[in-house]
């Protein structure tokens, strides 16, 4: 699980009146705390009037993000590594109660996109060096027909099969990569979380994807997104409570050689890095489904908006390589301050 931040950044509009419990009639106060998990920072801003009661639930999802990243990383030493092995030998592995219920999420989310967002294709990933921390990378590209045998083999999820919490695989050159999807699921943890602790009203944002929670006081909360090339604000929207706004981009990990950039983001069907999208943005109500769908549609290319509809997401904006931006109907009502043109696909 390799899943440092690869987004274009999302801004927060905090007024200076919240940082002071004088410029409002209530108790509570605007609580930010920053951890550094996944490879990237995890801003989590929370409204609150009790102090300590935020600070054990911000330890909790400290303690959870911890050992999320260190059990789901695909190629370290940790739950996943050894799940991989045992799917790599043929043997059937006892899963518990939550990682049965998170493959299974991300088995339905992989059928959902039609395997444009594919846990399955780790060793492709490997093969293109895209499972390092440290970027740019500049060995040259794998063998082509490496490739195209792992693709013929034919890595997809329905490979895996999930049945009362015994998990297998009838190909053995899956190896699992979550790094899709794991940050999205990790969110919704550390939301459950701080309503577990009666705290109600935040937002979890790590990288640049987020989930909110309640409103900040009186007022809901604000936030931008940036341009993926120039990091000017392309628009800033209200978020709702219990929305999830991710975004999927190929412009800040990739790959160069002879003068060629090769994003880090693989297409299943072809094992080649995609080109045409440069970011997908997404909102939904659950920060797994707005992981796995900002990927797929990254990856779907021109056909992204067939992508987001068989995968219940009505809410889209797309970048491409143009510079040219795309979005739904839904989400154009949302943008405030649109800085660029955005065609309309309905």
């Amino acid at each position: 699980m390799i899943i440092n931040n690869k987004k274009f950044n999302i801004l927060f509009f905090f007024l200076s009146c919240f940082w002071l419990t004088a410029c409002s009639p209530e108790k509570n106060q605007l609580h930010q705390h920053q951890l550094f998990v996944f490879g990237t920072l995890v801003d989590i801003s929370v409204w609150h009037d009790d102090a300590n009661q935020v600070t054990m639930a911000i330890s909790e999802i400290s303690d959870t993000f911890n050992q999320m990243h260190t059990q789901w990383h695909a190629w370290k030493p940790g739950r996943l590594q050894q799940i991989n092995q045992q799917l790599q030998q043929g043997k059937t592995v006892n899963l518990t109660t939550e990682e049965s219920h998170f493959i299974a999420q991300t088995i339905d989310y992989s059928l959902a996109s039609n395997h444009l967002f594919n846990p399955t294709i780790g060793k492709i990933i490997s093969l293109w060096g895209f499972h390092t921390d440290e970027y740019p990378i500049l060995t040259p590209p794998p063998d082509s027909t490496e490739i195209q045998a792992l693709i013929d083999s034919g890595l997809n999820v329905n490979v895996l099969q999930l049945e009362n919490q015994q998990f297998s695989s009838t190909n053995p050159n899956v190896w699992l990569d979550f790094g899709g999807i794991a940050k999205g699921y990790a969110i919704d943890q550390a939301i459950k979380i701080l309503q577990k602790h009666h705290v109600n009203s935040g937002i979890v944002n790590a990288g640049g994807d987020l989930r909110s929670l309640g409103a900040k006081g009186n007022k809901p909360w604000r936030i931008a997104i940036q341009s993926p090339t120039d990091w000017s604000t392309l628009a800033d929207f209200t978020v709702m409570d219990n929305e999830a706004v991710f975004t999927s981009g190929n412009y800040q990990r990739f790959k160069q050689f002879d003068g060629k950039r090769y994003a880090h983001i693989i297409d299943p069907n072809t094992g080649m890095p995609v080109d045409y999208i440069v970011s997908a943005t997404v909102i939904t109500d659950q920060g797994i489904k707005a992981d796995a769908a900002a990927t797929a549609l990254v990856v779907a290319g021109k056909d992204w908006y067939q992508t987001a509809a068989a995968m219940g997401i009505d809410q889209a904006l797309v970048i491409n390589e143009r510079h040219q931006c795309f979005t739904t109907k839904l989400m154009l009502r949302r943008l405030e301050n649109l800085s660029i043109s955005c065609d309309v696909i309905d």
